[in-house]
């Protein structure tokens, strides 16, 4: 299953999209976005940490500063060592924000807009055109460094409260 494609966001960025899972052993990084002034390459989003590599031009390729946010402190032992796993962050945020009664990050609209766009790679793909995306979202607020304390302290709460 490989998948290739060109997106232009609403911004006026393109970026060229390169999926596969077919390829047993590469030298790739898990995600490269190939843009006219660089290209980023990013840590693999199964876990939460990783370092995020830049270059611009012809320039060589360097790490950036880390982001000491708590969701990327390695918490689990994996074959390869330690890995950040904060799997269930997502789902602990969208119940904390529902108790709140503010809107949660991983809404339907972006659900649908993702469905909707990975389904029209395969549209355009088939058909040999470009296609229009019938959706649109909201980009969710960053789940940042105070928001993720929040949540791990209320884990923490709940888990002092079953002791």
């Amino acid at each position: 299953t490989t998948i290739h494609g060109v997106m232009e966001f609403e911004n006026g960025a393109v970026v060229t999209l390169n999926t596969s899972w077919d390829v047993w052993s590469h030298g790739h990084a898990p995600m490269e976005l190939y843009g006219d002034l660089g290209t980023v390459f990013l840590p693999d989003p199964n876990f939460f940490g990783g370092d995020v590599r830049f270059t611009d031009a012809a320039k060589p390729v360097k790490k950036l500063p880390k982001w000491k946010h708590p969701f990327g402190v390695a918490n689990q032992m994996h074959s390869h060592g330690m890995m950040a796993n904060y799997r269930t962050a997502g789902l602990a945020d969208m119940a904390l924000a529902i108790t709140e009664g503010r809107p949660h990050r991983c809404s339907m609209e972006l659900a649908l807009h993702a469905v909707d766009v990975m389904t029209g790679m395969l549209r355009s793909g088939a058909s040999g055109k470009f296609v229009a995306m019938q959706t649109t979202c909201e980009r969710p607020a960053a789940l940042g460094v105070k928001d993720a304390e929040a949540l791990l302290a209320k884990k923490k709460g709940i888990l002092a409260k079953k002791k």
